[in-house]
C-alpha cells in the first residue's frame, strides 16, 4: 500500500478513523434494523434478529468509538503514541471485517468472527505494554476491564452461534454493555471533570479519592453476582446442584445491590461536579446528561431486578441514554478539541443534542405504556438524523489537518 497514505491525517490518531466510521456504522446498522421490524427488506440475517441487533450495536458501533475514546486518553495519560498509521488502519480493518459475522455467508461469517475477535486481541496487545508499568497502576482497570469486555465478546458470538445457549446470548451481550459504561465512567471521570474547568471560569469540585476507588472496582463484584446469578437462572439451579432456591434468590438480591451502589456512587460523583453550572455551554452540558443517563439508568435496571421496571427500557436508557448521549457529546467535543477547532457546538450540533435526548426519552418510556412500535421507530429514526448531522457536519475536519499546523 502507498506508503504516503498512512501519512494522512485521518491515521494520526484513533478518533477520527474510529468516530467517523462507527458514526456511519451507527446510522447504517440502525436503519437496516428498522427495516427489518417492518419487514421492509429481506431479514439477511441467519440468527436472532434482535440478538444481532444488539450484538451490532455493542460489539459494531458502541466498540468502534470506545476504541477512538481508549486510544486518544491512554496516549494522552501516558504522553505516548500508541496507535497511529499503518497499525490503526489495520485495527480499523479487523473491525470493519468483523462487521459481517451472522450474514448468511456460510463460512465466511465465521472468518469475519475470527478478525472481530483478533480486533480486541489487538487491542490488549497495544495497551499492556503502557499500562502494566508501575507508574499506570491506576489505569490498570481499563485493561481489565477490556479483557472481559473481550470474554464476553467470544462468549456473545459463541451463544448467538447455538455453540453454547443461545438463551444466554442476551445475557453476555448485556454484561458487555455494563463494560464499556465502566470504561466510559473511568475515562468521562477523568475528562468531564476537566472540560468543566476549561470552560467554566471560576470551576472547581471536591475530589472524593475513596470514592473514586470504589467506583473502580464495584463493577468486578457486579460481573461475579450477575454471572452467578445468569447461569443459575438459566439452568433451573443445576448449573451448580449445591444452590438452592434460597441461595439463588440471595445472588438476585447481591445483584440488586451491586447495581444499586452503583447508582448511588455514581450520581454522588454526578452531583459533586456541579452539573447545573454547566447550563451555559451545550458542548459541556450533553456530557452531563449522558452521565444522568447512566445514573438514571443504573436506578431502572436495579428496579428491573426486582421485576418492578422493564428489563428492555433499562438497559435501552443505559444505552441510548447513557452510552448514546454521553458517546455523542464526546465525540463532538474531542473531534473539534483534538483538531485544533474552537470547542463550540454549532446550532445544528445543538440540534441533535435535544433530539438525541428525546429518542432516548421515547425509547425508554413510550414502552411502559405499550407504545412498542412508535417507540422503535421515532427513537431509531431520531437516532439516525443524530449521526447523519455529525457525518455531514465532522467528515471535513476528522478528515482535514489541524489549522494550526500542530499534529492531531
Amino acid at each position: 500500500m502507498n506508503f504516503a497514505f498512512f501519512h494522512l491525517s485521518f491515521w494520526n490518531t484513533a478518533f477520527r478513523p474510529f468516530f467517523w466510521f462507527g458514526s456511519v456504522y451507527g446510522i447504517l446498522i440502525i436503519g437496516i434494523w428498522l427495516f427489518i421490524l417492518s419487514n421492509g427488506i429481506i431479514n439477511p440475517i441467519q440468527v436472532n434478529a434482535i440478538h444481532w441487533h444488539s450484538y451490532e450495536m455493542v460489539f459494531g458501533f458502541t466498540k468502534a468509538i470506545v476504541l477512538g475514546f481508549l486510544f486518544t486518553a491512554v496516549q494522552n495519560w501516558t504522553n505516548t503514541t500508541i496507535l497511529k498509521g499503518e497499525n490503526l488502519f489495520y485495527l480499523l480493518l479487523f473491525w470493519l471485517l468483523g462487521r459481517f459475522s451472522f450474514y448468511s455467508f456460510g463460512i465466511l461469517g465465521y472468518i469475519s468472527f475470527g478478525f472481530d475477535i483478533c480486533s480486541d486481541i489487538y487491542v490488549i496487545y497495544l495497551l499492556v505494554p503502557k499500562l502494566i508499568v508501575p507508574i499506570q497502576k491506576h489505569n490498570r482497570p481499563i485493561l481489565y476491564h477490556y479483557a472481559i469486555f473481550t470474554v464476553f465478546h467470544i462468549l456473545s458470538a459463541i451463544s448467538t452461534y447455538s455453540i453454547l445457549n443461545p438463551e444466554q446470548t442476551l445475557i453476555y451481550i448485556h454484561l458487555s454493555i455494563f463494560v464499556v459504561l465502566f470504561l466510559i465512567l473511568i475515562i468521562g471521570g477523568r475528562v468531564v471533570p476537566f472540560f468543566s474547568g476549561v470552560v467554566i471560569q471560576g470551576y472547581s469540585f471536591k475530589r472524593m479519592p475513596k470514592l473514586e476507588t470504589i467506583l473502580l472496582y464495584l463493577p468486578f463484584l457486579f460481573y461475579f453476582t450477575k454471572l452467578i446469578q445468569t447461569h443459575l437462572r438459566n439452568s433451573n439451579l443445576n448449573f451448580v446442584p449445591f444452590f438452592s432456591n434460597r441461595e439463588f434468590q440471595l445472588f438476585i438480591m447481591l445483584s440488586f445491590i451491586c447495581i444499586f451502589l452503583l447508582f448511588i456512587t455514581n450520581t454522588i460523583r454526578y452531583l459533586s461536579w456541579k452539573p447545573w453550572k454547566s447550563y451555559q455551554k451545550p458542548i459541556l452540558w450533553i456530557l452531563y446528561l449522558g452521565y444522568f443517563w447512566v445514573c438514571f439508568g443504573f436506578l431502572l435496571y436495579s428496579f428491573s431486578e426486582l421485576n418492578l421496571f422493564p428489563v428492555s427500557s433499562a438497559i435501552h436508557s443505559l444505552t441510548v441514554g447513557g452510552l448514546g448521549v454521553f458517546i455523542y457529546g464526546m465525540i463532538t467535543r474531542v473531534s473539534l478539541g483534538h483538531t485544533g477547532r474552537s470547542i463550540v457546538a454549532a446550532p445544528l450540533t445543538v440540534i441533535a443534542y435535544v433530539l438525541l435526548n428525546l429518542s432516548v426519552f421515547i425509547r425508554v418510556f413510550l414502552p411502559v405504556f405499550n407504545h412498542y412500535k412508535y417507540a422503535y421507530y421515532l427513537s431509531g429514526i431520531g437516532w439516525m438524523i443524530c449521526f447523519f448531522l455529525f457525518v455531514i457536519q465532522y467528515t471535513r475536519i476528522l478528515f482535514s489537518k489541524r489549522p494550526d499546523g500542530k499534529p492531531s
